[in-house]
């Protein structure tokens, strides 16, 4: 490096740290100094004016806990209606007499881009379900959020089955 350079180099750095300290001193507000304006001491009237501003609500940790207590038992009562209406509809399935006919049994072939419609399509076409249970098959993959679980490849299933066993065979163990 000449002579040159080095004294350009050293001016570089000279005015990179002024640019730094000048932004450093008077733009930023350092704390332990005391600020230009001043502060409100914090009150109940302060937090209760903020809070109302932005459309939020204090509580008490007593409740705050009621709260999460009644969060916990809602989901509580929402599982266990859930897992009630899939026992129910499984005893209705396995209570009705099937007629004596041959079942089917056909292999789907679940490829990219097939929705719950067309797969439910494919076995209304196959007689593996009949036509007035298509949508329930659909609502029943949507409902259980089964959708995002479907597996691409062929598998095996037949016009015994029921709904869920179907939906179990073409998702992945979740």
């Amino acid at each position: 490096m000449t002579k040159n350079g080095m004294r350009g180099f050293s001016a570089g750095i000279l005015i990179s740290c002024a640019v730094f300290s000048f932004f450093y001193y008077m733009m930023f507000d350092h704390p332990g100094e005391k600020s230009v304006e001043a502060h409100r001491p914090l009150t109940e009237a302060a937090v209760n004016e903020y809070l109302d501003s932005h459309n939020r609500v204090a509580l008490d940790t007593s409740d705050y806990q009621k709260y999460q207590k009644w969060q916990e038992d809602s989901a509580a009562k929402a599982a266990a209606d859930g897992k009630k209406t899939d026992s129910t509809a499984e005893k209705k399935e396995s209570s009705s007499k099937p007629e004596k006919k041959k079942a089917t049994t056909y292999e789907i072939n679940i490829r990219s881009g097939m929705t719950p419609g067309d797969i439910s399509s494919e076995l209304v076409s196959a007689k593996v379900l009949k036509s007035d249970q298509k949508q329930d098959f659909d609502q029943y993959l949507h409902q259980n959020d089964l959708e995002k679980y479907v597996q691409l490849g062929t598998f095996k299933v037949s016009s015994e089955m029921t709904i869920q066993q179907i939906a179990r065979v073409i998702t992945k163990n979740k």
